[in-house]
């Protein structure tokens, strides 16, 4: 019983933590040198690691480790793209910041 609330509270902290965190990276995409494309991309990928991760953590108590396998793929997609994204605000020249003439 309490393994099964002790899950049940880390999914749903996961998802509302990683819907901050989407809001967060929200602000600095303007700041992310990459292709619109690639920034839709790595967007995509970020959102199908956030829902992968929180539903396979509530399944884990039924289905076991391969349930944990595919939260922990989950939790490196969102990996993948938060340093894709980081990658993106270092190649950063600062061109919205200069003045047009």
């Amino acid at each position: 019983m309490q393994g099964e609330k002790a899950v049940n509270i880390a999914a749903h902290a996961h998802a509302i933590e990683f819907g901050l965190l989407a809001m967060v990276l929200a602000f600095f995409q303007p700041y992310v040198s990459l292709r619109e494309v690639w920034k839709r991309r790595w967007a995509w990928v970020l959102l199908a690691g956030s829902v992968i991760l929180p539903v396979f953590v509530l399944l884990e108590v039924k289905y076991g480790f391969m349930a944990g396998g595919v939260a922990d793929f989950g939790g490196l997609l969102v990996i993948a793209a938060l340093l894709a994204m980081w990658l993106g605000v270092w190649r950063y020249t600062g061109e919205l910041d200069g003045v047009m003439r």
